[in-house]
């Protein structure tokens, strides 16, 4: 049975609630794709353990190397890299096509579950661009330059890379960077055939697509803050300071983990301000996700609002499945 179901959305959907729901019912693993997941001790930030009757102090879950399992079901993709390297989506394709291998190996169903709309793509579909190596050298000398001197490396190197680009990714250094290494290698050297190295020829996939209202997102998104906050997000980033983590590379990390390096820096005066800032930045982040999912094809849409659309999806995955 070449089958993967994939569970796709943006943040706060509850798609890891489903995902696990669906495993036990299917007999099936899941596969986070997320691109902060898999950095150690990146747990409460990214939201490595759902919603619902999930919490950090309690819960029947536990720890293993590259997964967490919980209620008897392994969630792969976790803590697999230590959030001081880079990882990229190169390096995610990689290791999450061998698990997904694996798990059918033992008989299992691989369930992909995740926003990260990019490592989605890659992993099942492929990307040119993936066939371009890391160049360690260059990203060090890269890493040295403040956003202003990327962006306008950038410009010089590849004015119509640059033109593409959205406003977020002009902002985030990570992309800029890997921007300017693609830009760099001359493409005749190189086999823009190369396709995800899980290739899905042949597989079934399914895919179940988790939206709500733009209004309830926000609702919660902003609770979910909250309760990351109580659940000891702060101190979680400054355990990883004191670990060695610059507040460099949480910026680099983004979201959750950049904001709250200028908290710890004093540059947000307050606990008010960072829920706010917090709260804004997600709302934006998940804009973003919905804005790529609306190109994602083949994908049956289930609005979370609705009190039924579990079963609904049940269903569903039911008589794909058998």
């Amino acid at each position: 049975m070449k089958k993967i179901l994939v569970i796709l959305g943006p943040t706060s959907t509850g798609k890891t609630d489903l995902a696990l729901k669906l495993a036990n019912k299917f007999n099936g693993e899941v596969i986070a794709c997320d691109s902060r997941q898999v950095y150690v001790g990146l747990d409460i930030g990214t939201g490595k353990l759902p919603g619902g009757k999930w919490k950090m102090e309690n819960g029947k879950w536990k720890k293993g190397k590259g997964f967490w399992e919980m209620d008897g079901v392994k969630v792969w993709m976790y803590d697999v890299v230590d959030p001081k390297k880079q990882y990229s989506v190169y390096d995610y394709v990689k290791d999450a096509g061998k698990v997904v291998r694996e798990i059918r190996k033992r008989g299992k169903l691989p369930i992909i579950a995740g926003g990260t709309g990019l490592y989605l793509k890659a992993l099942l579909e492929g990307l040119p661009n993936l066939a371009i190596p890391v160049n360690r050298k260059l990203r060090r000398e890269l890493e040295k330059l403040s956003l202003k001197r990327l962006q306008e490396k950038l410009q010089k190197i590849s004015p119509k890379k640059w033109e593409k680009m959205n406003n977020y990714d002009r902002q985030n250094p990570r992309r800029l960077i890997r921007a300017v290494e693609i830009a760099s290698v001359c493409m005749d050297d190189i086999n823009t055939t190369t396709v995800g190295l899980m290739s899905t020829r042949g597989f079934d996939i399914l895919k179940i697509g988790l939206s709500a209202p733009r209004q309830v997102l926000y609702q919660r998104i902003d609770e979910r803050v909250v309760s990351r906050i109580y659940q000891g997000m702060i101190e979680e980033v400054k355990q990883l300071y004191e670990l060695g983590l610059s507040f460099k590379r949480m910026r680099q990390l983004g979201l959750e983990y950049g904001i709250l390096a200028n908290y710890l820096e004093g540059k947000i005066t307050n606990e008010e301000e960072l829920v706010k800032i917090l709260q804004g930045e997600i709302h934006g982040f998940a804009r973003r996700q919905i804005t790529w999912f609306k190109k994602e094809k083949n994908v049956l849409w289930f609005d979370i609002m609705d009190q039924n659309f579990p079963g609904e999806v049940e269903k569903i995955v039911n008589r794909w499945y058998y």
